[in-house]
């Protein structure tokens, strides 16, 4: 099987300016043209009535078809928005993350352009093998968690290797990467285990307890939190999948508000080269179907047939695109 890495982030924004001043200004990564979003396909694929339309920004790393951020803004009024304040990990999907070379001098800076950090940028071994990454948080656009991650450590370990790869891709003008990893906060471990390996052809890179105070300080969980940490991924560096899953803790089940037109992270998209064939093994997991097949247009992308199930896991919503045979 084929790996499928994150190709999308698929945002609902509440407003397309504040979107490019971020992900093309801040993260530095290209900007598409912006288009329109209607029709007949666009109203099924996200479940919207007779009428809906959309404007959309693809942001990408050049020509890049991992680790993209896909900005949509629903042309209407009755929008609820998915991350409210204080609010940290909940159920379903709930941040971006992106490498940087030097995390406190990237926190000053954005601190000083406003934005609001959970924690000062901590250090902690995720385990012996696993390496000794550097992160913080903080609240991004329309409230959506941002995670920044320092790669550091022996590069025998695996953070330390993923640094060697990292720095072979490059970053953006601004210093950063593409979404390096976005966290999917799950119900059920093995489930959705299933759809990332089965759908998806994803490995595990790093299977752990994350239940040091460290973790739960950046993190702002309760203290004595335990959080199963599986991080999935493919050959690329970027586009990996963060399965969290609270062991002792409540996390908000937030999956009834992510779906369009609704502002927050709606959707994990994915490029497939066999859409039939993928929503068959959908099936065969039990991840049940959202909208049906349809061609869609994209921005930066054109016309492509594309489905939506959910992960059978949480409900959060798995964007499959079938990619150009060319």
């Amino acid at each position: 099987m084929r790996e499928s890495p994150l190709s999308m982030a698929v945002l609902g924004v509440s407003s397309l300016d504040d979107a490019m001043a971020f992900y093309g200004g801040v993260i530095g990564l290209t900007v598409s043209r912006r288009e329109t979003l209607q029709g007949e396909g666009f109203e099924k694929h996200w479940a919207l009535p007779s009428g809906s339309s959309a404007a959309a920004i693809l942001f990408a790393a050049e020509d890049s078809k991992v680790g993209r951020v896909l900005a949509i803004k629903f042309n209407t009024e009755d929008r609820k928005t998915i991350p409210q304040p204080g609010d940290r990990t909940y159920r379903g999907l709930w941040n971006l993350n992106f490498y940087v070379d030097d995390i406190r001098a990237t926190t000053k800076d954005l601190q000083a352009k406003g934005h609001t950090f959970w924690s000062e940028p901590v250090g902690y071994e995720v385990s012996a093998e696993a390496g000794q990454p550097v992160e913080v948080l903080f609240d991004g656009p329309d409230g959506l968690a941002i995670n920044l991650v320092e790669l550091t450590g022996d590069e025998n370990t695996a953070v330390g290797k993923l640094r060697k790869e990292v720095d072979e891709e490059g970053k953006t003008l601004t210093g950063f990467t593409p979404v390096s990893t976005t966290s999917h906060s799950i119900i059920d471990h093995d489930k959705a285990l299933a759809f990332y390996q089965q759908v998806l052809g994803l490995t595990v890179m790093i299977d752990d307890v994350l239940d040091k105070p460290e973790t739960n300080h950046f993190l702002d969980r309760p203290k004595g939190a335990r959080t199963r940490a599986t991080f999935m991924t493919s050959p690329h560096p970027f586009g990996k999948i963060a399965m969290s899953h609270p062991l002792n803790y409540e996390a908000p089940n937030k999956g009834d508000l992510a779906v369009a037109p609704n502002i927050g992270y709606l959707a994990q998209s994915f490029l497939v080269p066999d859409l039939n064939a993928t929503l068959n093994t959908c099936v065969d997991i039990g991840a049940a179907l959202y909208s049906p097949s349809v061609e869609i247009s994209l921005p930066g992308i054109g016309a492509r047939m594309a489905a939506i199930v959910r992960n059978p896991g949480s409900g959060a919503l798995m964007e499959l695109i079938e990619e150009d045979p060319a």
